[in-house]
């Protein structure tokens, strides 16, 4: 079910809360971000970072390649300040407790995901994609390959259009790149790695964003 930004209803966060307890942003297999918990938009809570579009590049590249799934390793010390603090979905029904790998900070929430899929069946889902997003439960749709996920508020919309500049002169030409007045999405590939771009369209800033790592398996297209 896609539902267009403009019906969001705001929500009121605690001062100073970095994001909701129970929240998690991987990637499915297309590239777009799937924000598990309730939540419908990206980096809910997280306060617009004081990086430079540099800053950001160079400290996700660093932390989430050349294996999303050694993340955690290369984490500390790490400009976006971040403490470990796993997102921890409790039992309901038949479908038991979840755990996420959470690093988290007031301006940059990071996600590793390893493909363990436990516990995630059903729980309540949102894809955030240029002008609305999409809900349903999880298992429709799914997070894809050993990934690394930052979440992140930048300043404006400019900000993240010198990002996908930024990665294009790190990675080469992108696989795909789609860069509009108020949102861009694509991908960038690095042999195995898949890296991809999500930045939704905002009528308001600060301007979230999405970046992620993926590790294709072989034989499958990272298209």
């Amino acid at each position: 079910m896609s539902i267009p930004r403009f019906l969001l209803i705001p929500i009121l966060l605690a001062a100073h809360a970095p994001v909701f307890s129970q929240s998690a942003t991987l990637t499915v297999k297309d590239g777009r971000p799937l924000v598990i918990g309730g939540e419908t938009e990206l980096a809910q809570g997280i306060e617009q970072t004081d990086l430079t579009p540099v800053n950001v590049v160079d400290e996700f590249t660093r932390i989430c390649t050349p294996d999303p799934k050694s993340a955690s390793e290369r984490i500390e010390p790490s400009l976006f300040a971040l403490k470990r603090d796993d997102t921890l979905f409790p039992a309901f029904g038949k479908v038991v407790e979840a755990k996420i790998e959470r690093w988290i900070g007031a301006k940059a929430a990071l996600f590793v995901w390893t493909g363990d899929e436990t516990g995630l069946k059903g729980r309540a889902i949102a894809m955030p994609s240029r002008g609305g997003y999409t809900i349903g439960p999880y298992g429709p749709f799914k997070a894809f390959g050993t990934q690394c996920n930052l979440v992140i508020n930048l300043p404006d919309f400019a900000a993240a259009v010198t990002i996908t500049e930024l990665l294009t002169a790190k990675f080469g030409a992108p696989g795909k790149l789609v860069v509009k007045k108020t949102f861009a999405d694509g991908y960038w590939t690095a042999g195995d790695l898949r890296i991809n771009i999500n930045v939704p369209s905002e009528k308001q800033y600060p301007q979230p964003l999405h970046l992620s790592v993926q590790l294709i398996p072989s034989g499958v297209s990272k298209k």
